[in-house]
């Protein structure tokens, strides 16, 4: 009985972190209204300005007329299937979230300073959320899990254009994030602030362009968030640094090196083409290590503008970041290698077999394959409509001996951008 509880415990902390997108803890563009109808492909050259906000910031140089201004949201719809058999931990029981439905905002702007004698100098400042839960109450067997995260995030920095061919960008972020979880009504939350940057560079080559950035890692401690159990079993406190009652984790958005290639020389100019490749570093992430590998993405999109109309399509591939063959001894995550079970009833170990029943139900890590469509339109000489629809097919996995997993995800996304000279 005390290793169920574990099991949902340990699930109604970690579950939110990755369930928005296939794209681990970050959406990387793809939540953009114009952007996402291409899968988020947009580090060599942008389609609307707040891609360059929250991606390459040295695409920044290509708004250096005036001022554009971005507001928009995209709607996720995941659904998760999880079955635990029982073998390993507690009783069998299957069932799906039903934290089903997350809107994320986009606001953007970018302002070029040529009017005050500053022609290849582009700032820009944005706002945006990130975030996902889960929620099994309703699921009998699962003892009531649901947890979630969000992560508001405000950006700025600026793009400078140093040669006719070169230009680079730096932008800041801070994050601000709120995390909370419950099992059978013991609930408990926390939240806290991280920093990170993002330094870019795009080079173009005629009708081609190519680009990269770095992004530092968002490092956003937690504390106090869940009993360790110490006190429920009469033992004292460990001393070590950091160590308490309760678990206190620095949960660390990893870090990410990108690289693109754009080009518009077909059909006259009015066919751009991008590919993308992000590699993001949860191996050297605190925290998430413990449970995700390192993860490749690979994203394609086109955009076709025929008069006032822009058409769109985009496909990506995320291997999924679910960490493998986990010791089924004591690992730990973060800092803890213990946690209290709910009323203070003691407390038991965090096994390979408990992270691997967290992996399970954190299921929408797992699908790796995500087909997109778009459509942007000139309504006004200043104002352009954006709307992007995306789908990812569902797939099926194993997650250790006792796990087995099925997700899928449709979004949809609508913006307007304003632009001002």
């Amino acid at each position: 009985m005390k290793n169920k509880i574990l099991v949902i415990a340990i699930t109604a902390l970690f579950i939110p972190v990755a369930q928005a997108t296939t794209y681990g803890t970050d959406v990387n563009n793809t939540a953009l209204p114009a952007t996402g109808g291409m899968a988020g492909a947009s580090i060599a050259r942008t389609v609307e300005g707040a891609a360059a906000v929250f991606g390459n910031p040295a695409n920044l140089t290509q708004y250096r007329e005036g001022t554009t201004f971005s507001f928009g949201a995209t709607f996720l719809d995941p659904e998760i299937e999880v079955k635990h058999d029982g073998s390993t931990v507690g009783s069998a029981w299957s069932g799906y979230s039903n934290a089903d439905k997350y809107l994320i905002p986009t606001i953007a702007v970018t302002q070029g300073l040529g009017g005050i004698g500053f022609d290849n100098l582009v700032l820009g400042i944005g706002l945006s959320a990130t975030g996902a839960g889960s929620d099994f109450r309703d699921i009998s067997g699962s003892l009531g899990p649901n947890g979630e995260v969000i992560v508001f995030m405000a950006n700025v920095g600026a793009g400078y254009k140093l040669t006719d061919n070169l230009s680079v960008g730096l932008m800041a972020t801070i994050g601000n994030g709120y995390a909370q979880a419950s099992l059978n009504g013991d609930s408990s939350s926390a939240h806290n602030f991280g920093l990170r940057a993002t330094l870019g560079a795009t080079y173009d080559i005629g009708a081609t362009s190519i680009g990269g950035y770095y992004r530092s890692p968002l490092k956003i401690t937690y504390e106090n968030y869940i009993s360790n159990g110490y006190s429920a079993v009469g033992v004292p406190i460990p001393t070590a640094p950091g160590k308490s009652g309760f678990w206190s984790d620095a949960w660390q958005q990893p870090q990410e090196f990108a690289v693109g290639v754009a080009n518009n020389s077909l059909m006259g100019g009015n066919l751009q083409l991008n590919a993308d490749i992000i590699y993001k570093d949860y191996s050297g992430a605190s925290f998430y290590k413990d449970f995700f590998r390192d993860q490749t993405v690979f994203a394609l999109g086109g955009q076709l503008t025929t008069g006032k109309a822009q058409w769109r399509l985009g496909y990506s591939y995320a291997r999924d970041p679910i960490k493998r063959n986990l010791n089924p001894g004591l690992i730990g995550i973060g800092n803890n290698t213990t946690i209290g079970l709910p009323g203070a009833t003691g407390q038991i170990s965090v096994t390979g077999a408990v992270v691997e029943y967290f992996q399970a139900t954190n299921a929408a890590a797992i699908w790796e394959h995500s087909i997109t469509a778009g459509v942007g339109y000139q309504l006004l000489p200043m104002l352009r409509v954006d709307g992007h629809f995306g789908f990812a097919p569902s797939e099926k996995d194993n997650i250790g001996p006792a796990n087995k997993v099925e997700a899928s995800n449709w979004q949809a996304g609508l913006g307007f951008t304003w632009a001002f000279k």
